[in-house]
């Protein structure tokens, strides 16, 4: 049964799930630890008496499998009732395997660093949940917790990247939701990483230039890191970077895109074009941006799989935004290579 009481000290039990599951960070590594942080209510001082601590676990592959299950299972924890992941440990704290394409991970992030450093929200909290419970507490905070990150975060992280990419003279641009944000001129919700679209030809010089100033780089191949020792040749397109001064986002995801003949080609059928002039966006502050209708071309899921909860989100906010020749490219780009795709009937 879990207890609420004094936090306990979480380290020996993230050091435990390090060590049975091992680290998707290792190399050649196709399963494991990708990241593990504390977060939940009962992890703000001021609120340990109304839930307990949580480990946020993000863990490779996804879903997770049932040999994963059973080491969490060795190591004491129970499947809490009703919770596909969610599970309990008699030591007092609970474990949360997120949803990977929900934005659960991040908001709660950032909902903890509100409540933590503001006392009124903390207050605030403490009445909704003690009324309503956790779910209506973490939403009545939600639109705070974001404003706070706003403020305290905003587009640092980008800065950051930018400030090593931009010397290269390379067409680079943000894309995912980072590149939506830049469009709207608004940080709409915290996010885990950051999308940066690069040129393949121009691979290794962003290499050299990333580990010449201290990040660490790996190569995305076969659901594994592997050192980027060698050009990723098609259809491998993707490393990871991170670096220590890398402020609020888990990682840069670097994605090697042919951006050849003055033309941004579609990855994942390239029949799918825009010329670069027109998918080569700058935001007011000088970050360059992906047009959003490409954007969110990649948002609309591939391989027969739907769009994830957070990028329909993306969807429905960006839509009114979009001119009329964005929204027919977004729409021939649906016909071409999903011609059932809900999105066709909001962008008719």
């Amino acid at each position: 049964m879990l207890c609420w009481g004094p936090m306990p000290d979480l380290s020996a039990a993230q050091k435990a799930l390090l060590q049975t599951l091992g680290s998707s960070l290792e190399r050649g590594r196709s399963s494991g630890v990708f990241h593990l942080a504390v977060g939940g209510p009962g992890s703000v001082p001021a609120l340990t008496d109304l839930d307990v601590p949580e480990l946020h676990l993000d863990l490779l592959p996804d879903p997770v499998t049932e040999e994963q299950r059973a080491v969490l299972t060795r190591l004491g924890y129970l499947r809490e009732a009703g919770e596909e992941e969610r599970w309990s440990h008699p030591g007092g704290w609970r474990l949360v395997l997120p949803d990977s394409g929900s934005g659960w991970r991040a908001e709660q992030a950032a909902l903890r660093a509100l409540l933590l450093e503001d006392a009124q929200a903390a207050a605030r909290y403490r009445r909704v949940f003690r009324a309503s419970g956790r779910g209506a507490a973490d939403q009545a905070l939600q639109a705070d917790a974001t404003a706070h990150h706003v403020r305290t975060v905003g587009f640092r992280p980008a800065r950051f990247v930018a400030d090593t990419l931009q010397p290269l003279g390379l067409p680079w641009m943000f894309a995912g939701g980072l590149a939506l944000d830049l469009h709207l001129g608004r940080l709409a919700r915290p996010h885990d990483d950051l999308d940066v679209v690069l040129p393949r030809a121009a691979q290794l010089q962003v290499r050299d230039e990333l580990s010449a100033r201290g990040w660490r780089l790996d190569a995305c191949r076969e659901g594994a890191y592997h050192a980027w020792s060698e050009p990723l040749l098609a259809p491998w397109h993707q490393a990871h970077a991170r670096h220590p001064d890398l402020p609020d986002v888990l990682l840069l995801d670097l994605l090697l895109t042919d951006l050849e003949d003055d033309l941004w080609r579609y990855r994942r059928d390239p029949r799918v074009t825009l010329p670069l002039a027109a998918a080569h966006r700058v935001s007011p502050d000088g970050l360059p941006y992906l047009a959003p209708e490409a954007a969110l071309l990649f948002k609309s899921g591939s391989a027969g799989r739907q769009p994830r909860g957070k990028d329909q989100r993306d969807f429905e906010r960006l839509r009114p935004t979009l001119t009329a020749e964005a929204r027919a490219w977004l729409a021939q780009a649906l016909r071409l290579t999903a011609p059932e795709h809900p999105w066709l009937v909001a962008l008719a």
